[in-house]
């Protein structure tokens, strides 16, 4: 069976495309929303978890990143790195599982902790 065979007019055809994007849309945004509500109380703002998955963060930096003090404060940052002394970067560090840490510069350690 081919297109021809269903007599269908170019009108009728863009009417049924439309309607399975819109379909489909709404699946994915239904889809995304019962999945934020899956993370239970562990994940602080389910929202950012999800954006910060589908962006392609690990789970384990994606759930950090969610759970940080000032994840739900709308323009919350973080304090900047810099300004950490080396005895705090160190603890974060070896929260999120950093290795060699003890061996590193100030400076090294911010690196890893960003790119981790």
């Amino acid at each position: 069976m081919n297109i021809q065979d269903l007599k269908i007019t170019a009108g009728q055809m863009r009417s049924l495309i439309i309607a399975m994007i819109n379909v489909d849309s709404h699946d994915s945004k239904t889809k995304s929303k019962s999945m934020a509500k899956n993370h239970g109380k562990q994940i602080k703002d389910d929202a950012k978890y999800e954006a910060l998955r589908r962006d392609g963060a690990s789970k384990e930096k994606a759930a950090r990143i969610a759970n940080s003090p000032n994840a739900s404060k709308k323009g919350g940052k973080s304090s900047p790195m810099d300004e950490r002394t080396k005895v705090e970067l160190l603890s974060e560090a070896k929260k999120i599982g950093i290795k060699g840490r003890h061996d590193m510069t100030k400076s090294e350690l911010i690196n890893a902790i960003r790119n981790h």
